[in-house]
């Protein structure tokens, strides 16, 4: 992650000092395109965190491991400013923000008269969305007159709507006993608002329709993590085991960016 920030933030700085040929931005939002750009990208929730609790004191313990859960986001920018080869635009973008985990509990540990190993996992922390209010910062370089390799820097509120389980636990029947039984808790603290910083690096082209734009980005979140808490196994055989976590809510994926071409409405109605 800190080679990709450096070698973006380079390539940033680069292009202050770099000379540009055809195209400007200026050029492509204020004389060839619409203000607005609709954004489709799929992205991979990423970015966690185990501690290991006071009372945990062995390898032979259960544990949990987290997954990369995919992300669908969409939304739109308005470039409400450019100048020269630079573009600044804001908009909303709603991210699907769903981290799931699962418990590693061997079966002799679990002594439950049935093999659960394959059962316990894809447990959802949350399902929500990240409503993020977005302003972002983009330079053009012109490779030919009609594609440019796009650099962007951008900031980030992200507020969070209902969903988070603030305590879940899970359980399971045990056919030994023959009763149901609750084997793990967890507990958490959700920050409802965040900031994150986002990098990306692409490429657009320019066609009779509107302006297409394909970029990787990358979205690290700022100050504060959207959740962190508590968990705990309950197993009849051993003490409480207890360890801590951290969502940090970072993405990583690909962005699908398309402005019209000023009066395309009008062009499609007339064919």
């Amino acid at each position: 992650m800190i080679c990709t920030r450096t070698l973006i933030f380079l390539l940033f700085i680069f292009c202050f000092t770099a000379k540009s040929h055809g195209q400007t931005a200026e050029k492509l939002f204020g004389e060839e395109s619409t203000k607005f750009s609709f954004v489709l990208q799929p992205s991979i929730l990423r970015g966690y965190e185990l501690g290991i609790g006071p009372e945990r004191v062995t390898d032979k313990t259960p544990g949990i491991s987290f997954n990369n859960s995919f992300s669908p986001q969409f939304g739109f920018f308005y470039n409400f400013y450019q100048k020269n080869n630079f573009n600044f635009k804001a908009g909303i973008i709603a991210k699907a923000f769903i981290p799931t985990f699962n418990l590693h509990i061997p079966n002799d540990i679990l002594n439950a008269g049935y093999d659960y190993s394959s059962g316990l996992d894809h447990f959802e922390m949350a399902n929500q969305f990240v409503i993020s209010e977005t302003f972002k910062t983009e330079y053009f370089y012109n490779i030919t007159d009609k594609l440019n390799l796009v650099i962007g820097l951008g900031i980030s509120l992200d507020i969070r709507t209902s969903g988070g389980n603030d305590q879940l636990t899970v359980g399971i029947y045990d056919y030994n006993q023959e009763t149901y039984q609750t084997i793990f808790s967890v507990e958490s603290n959700e920050q409802q608002v965040t900031g994150s910083i986002d990098f990306s690096l692409g490429l657009n082209y320019k066609t009779n329709f509107g302006l297409f734009q394909l970029e990787f980005f990358s979205n690290s979140q700022l100050l504060s993590y959207p959740k962190q808490g508590i968990y705990q196994f309950h197993l009849n055989q051993q003490e409480p085991q207890i360890g801590v976590y951290t969502i940090k809510g970072d993405y990583i994926g690909l962005a699908v960016i398309f402005t019209p071409a000023q009066g395309w409405l009008k062009k499609k109605s007339k064919v």
